[in-house]
């Protein structure tokens, strides 16, 4: 009995031991051939999935690369030097004593326009001077029409004028007057600024921290024929490249040369070295605001800055196109 039990026992053990022997087997043949199945299907979609990644990784370098090229090709990196920072020098005394001499408010003019400053209606007297083929926005400054402003320098330029209650102002060369209006073009003719104060009142603006004179020249000065009275030469100013109605950042009248530059004082030659020279030939106008010590008597002042008054001027005959 226990031999037959115990056969029996280790045979029926023996066939549930085959049995989970015989099944386990089985199921890891279907889940081995399931897997040898998706086993492509998993190692394509793992390929594609890294192709595209490397594609997209690819494509963001030459697209960044690309793009830098092109924005350092369209935008490159300059150094812009002096930033050119213009600023009123306006007196608090002057701006006391023109408040208490005019009241504004029944000004006329004020009333009329909104400010002391008068009001375009025409460009009559420009067209009077210039040809009409000039009469565009290239040759004339008008109005800024883009959206970041830029109206510094007009605004610094009424800030000034007003504070002197200065409506009109004069040419310096011809001495006619001319009204100062509230947008641009602001004159008929140029402003510009020098070291020296030629003619008319003394209006001080400040530009980089240093302080200048505020000059201008009409229209019709600038469209006329220059000569030297020194030397009696010509064509070296030329008026008529100049941008009606605006602001210009150097003496315009000494940027052009003709003659040996000569001490103010004694009017013996200056002897103006070579690469100053060479700097003035090439347009670089800021050295003649720096003042120079004569090698003869010593003075020390703007000699580089041209005297006015030895510029002859034919006044150019009146366009009527």
């Amino acid at each position: 009995m226990e031999g037959t039990g115990g056969e029996g026992s280790e045979k029926g053990g023996g066939e549930k031991a085959c049995c989970c022997v015989r099944e386990r087997p089985e199921r890891n043949g279907d889940d081995d051939s399931q897997l040898m199945l998706l086993k492509p299907t998993l190692l394509a979609a793992a390929t594609a999935a890294n192709q595209q990644q490397n594609y997209s990784d690819e494509y963001r370098k030459r697209s960044n690369t690309l793009q830098s090229n092109r924005s350092d090709k369209r935008w490159p990196k300059r150094d812009m030097g002096p930033q050119f920072e213009l600023r009123c020098c306006i007196d608090p005394e002057i701006l006391r004593i023109n408040v208490d001499r005019q009241y504004y408010f029944e000004d006329e003019t004020v009333r009329v326009n909104g400010s002391v400053f008068h009001k375009r209606h025409d460009y009559n007297n420009l067209m009077s001077v210039i040809p009409r083929s000039k009469f565009n926005g290239i040759h004339i400054k008008m109005e800024d029409d883009c959206p970041q402003g830029g109206d510094d320098v007009r605004l610094c330029l009424l800030k000034s004028l007003g504070a002197h209650n200065l409506r009109s102002i004069p040419c310096v060369q011809c001495k006619d007057e001319l009204k100062v209006y509230d947008k641009y073009p602001l004159i008929d003719g140029v402003f510009y600024i020098s070291p020296v104060s030629q003619f008319g009142p003394k209006t001080e603006i400040s530009l980089d921290g240093r302080r200048f004179f505020l000059q201008q020249l009409c229209a019709r000065c600038l469209w006329s024929d220059w000569s030297c009275k020194n030397c009696g030469k010509d064509e070296w100013f030329d008026g008529k490249s100049y941008v009606l109605g605006t602001l210009y950042y150097y003496d315009i009248v000494s940027s052009g040369r003709c003659c040996p530059t000569v001490c103010q004082n004694c009017k013996q030659p200056l002897g103006v070295r070579d690469q100053l020279s060479t700097q003035l030939a090439n347009g670089n106008y800021a050295t003649i605001n720096e003042q120079m010590t004569c090698q003869s008597c010593g003075v020390s002042k703007f000699h580089l800055v041209r005297d006015i008054k030895t510029c002859h001027v034919s006044r150019a005959p009146t366009f009527c196109e």
